[in-house]
Formats: structure tokens, C-alpha cells, sequence
């Protein structure tokens, strides 16, 4: 099976571990910004969305390298590889990042993460998905499992505070029911 897997807020916590930063950089309360959409939402009145792309942005590679993973993703991630499955990543990661690719690589590599492929800066995960031939997509997003789903490929959602009234795909908060699910 080749299976494409999200980085930000799929396999890693990144949203939940960059709000004391947003709290300190833009004296937003924490409890507020656990309530709001992630990474630009918060901010949008105080910036344009090109403003946060060349300000803000930049800001993260200090900290997403030390980002937090979910509950169990290096162990099922690693364990699928060892059943022969092809790991790849596809982010959305790109404009603002000074080097998306070597941001996520060295992440992975230094959380012994497997990966067969990591793919950057995509905006129609859909159609990179059809191009890679996968057969099951992770993602936190509902924009991208719609993009995904729409094209015939099976999806399962990560589930977090801010994808919450999305209903349409099969939700996962822990890897093993990526592992379970793969298994059936």
C-alpha cells in the first residue's frame, strides 16, 4: 500500500506546541487561541496574508523542528514501513519557509522516522496524490482529505479541536487506529 501522510498537527502536535509562542509574540491569551483556527486566523487582523507568509512564518523554523509527535505516529509510521507499505509525506509546507524540504527531512530524520518520499510546498494534495498513486491519505485538514477524497482515494482524518464539525471522514487521535484500520 502507498500511503500519504501529512506532517503539521497529523504527525506532529505543531499548532498546540507553537501557542505559548503566538501568545508571546502577539499577546493573544492561550485559552483564546486553543479556541481559533490555526496558524494565520488568530493573526489575521493584525497582518495580510502575505505580511504573515514573510514575517511570521519564518518565525516557526526555529521551533517546528522541536515540535511534539502525536501519540504513537513514529512507531505505527515506522512499523508500516516494515510491512513493505511506502511512506510518503506530503505538505503543504512551502511559501515562507526558507527550505521546506530540509526543515521536514531533517525533522524525520532526527525522530527516526521513516519515509520512502517527502514532498513540499503542495497546495492540491489531490492531484499529487493521484500523480504518487496513493491509496491511503492522512491529513488534518479538511480542505486536503476533500481535495483527496474527491479523486477516489481513501482518507482518514486526524482528528483535532479545529476540524471538529467536519464529519465526512473516518477521524483518528492515535496512530494505532491508522495501524488498525490499514490491518482490516
Amino acid at each position: 500500500m502507498r500511503i500519504g501522510i501529512d506532517i503539521d498537527d497529523t504527525v506532529t502536535n505543531t499548532w498546540n506546541d507553537l501557542i505559548p509562542y503566538y501568545s508571546l509574540w502577539f499577546n493573544i491569551p492561550e485559552n483564546d487561541l486553543k479556541k481559533s483556527k490555526p496558524y494565520y486566523d488568530p493573526i489575521k487582523y493584525l497582518y495580510t496574508l502575505d505580511e504573515f507568509y514573510e514575517e511570521v512564518l519564518p518565525l516557526y523554523e526555529g521551533i517546528v523542528p522541536y515540535v511534539s509527535l502525536r501519540k504513537n505516529a513514529k512507531m505505527v509510521i515506522n512499523k508500516l514501513h516494515n510491512l513493505g507499505h511506502k511512506i510518503i509525506f506530503i505538505s503543504a509546507r512551502g511559501k515562507g519557509y526558507i527550505d521546506s524540504y530540509s526543515l521536514t527531512k531533517d525533522y524525520l530524520d532526527k525522530n527516526g522516522i521513516y519515509y520512502d518520499k517527502i514532498i513540499v510546498g503542495i497546495e492540491d494534495k489531490g492531484k499529487v496524490c493521484l500523480d504518487e498513486k496513493i491509496d491511503l491519505f492522512i491529513d488534518d485538514s479538511y480542505k486536503h482529505c476533500k481535495e483527496v477524497y474527491d479523486v477516489g482515494i481513501d482518507v482518514l482524518m486526524a482528528d483535532n479541536y479545529f476540524n471538529k464539525e467536519y464529519n465526512e471522514f473516518k477521524r483518528i487521535d492515535d496512530w494505532i487506529q491508522v495501524y488498525d484500520y490499514i490491518e482490516k
